[in-house]
């Protein structure tokens, strides 16, 4: 049996989790979440309305894999829905920079044009000045995709250290080329 499947999860107070036909939907202070869950895990509320157990029908090793996987994350909703999630984006470099214009994220990043993207609903983002951008969500798995997305425009070049990184990652300077005289 998964290590991690077998934890009951904690309901906190002010939080309301709704189970139905394999459809869990969890509401608390922060917002709402629901989501669609795998047949073969059942996911069940006790008698208080204290805890939330998952278990799995069979033993096969897809049963196994799936088990753990559900729970995390049924469990990233209820702490998005009390404590939500962050994301910070740092850019780097000469004349690039973020704005919120909208409902759409303005970044000037060496391009001729500024590129503009679209926020999706369930998202908050604030830049509290042009090389910070913070995002804010309920759901890790939006909040995860949206993020990746904003530093796919121009990750962190290694060399030069410009471009667009989390504001948790360390990336580490490399050398450029270097000429040594007499060399064929």
């Amino acid at each position: 049996m998964s290590r991690l499947g077998r934890r009951p999860i904690e309901i906190p107070a002010g939080v309301k989790v709704t189970v139905g036909d394999h459809k869990v939907a969890v509401t608390g202070p922060k917002g709402a979440i629901e989501r669609q869950f795998n047949p073969r895990v059942k996911i069940a509320v006790d008698e208080a309305g204290k805890k939330l157990s998952v278990t799995r029908e069979g033993n096969t090793k897809f049963d196994k894999a799936v088990h753990g996987t559900e729970r995390s994350l049924l469990n990233n909703m209820i702490i998005g829905v009390t404590a939500g999630y962050e994301k910070k984006l740092e850019i780097h470099g000469v004349g690039y920079g973020a704005k919120q214009q909208g409902n759409e994220l303005v970044i000037q990043i060496g391009y001729t044009h500024p590129v503009k993207m679209e926020i999706p609903k369930g998202i908050n983002i604030t830049t509290p000045n042009p090389n910070l951008v913070v995002i804010q969500s309920v759901n890790k798995e939006l909040l995860g995709n949206f993020a990746a997305k904003v530093r796919e425009i121009k990750p962190c070049d290694p060399y030069q250290i410009k471009g667009i990184k989390y504001g948790d990652e360390v990336i580490r300077k490399k050398a450029g080329k270097t000429f040594v005289s007499g060399a064929k």
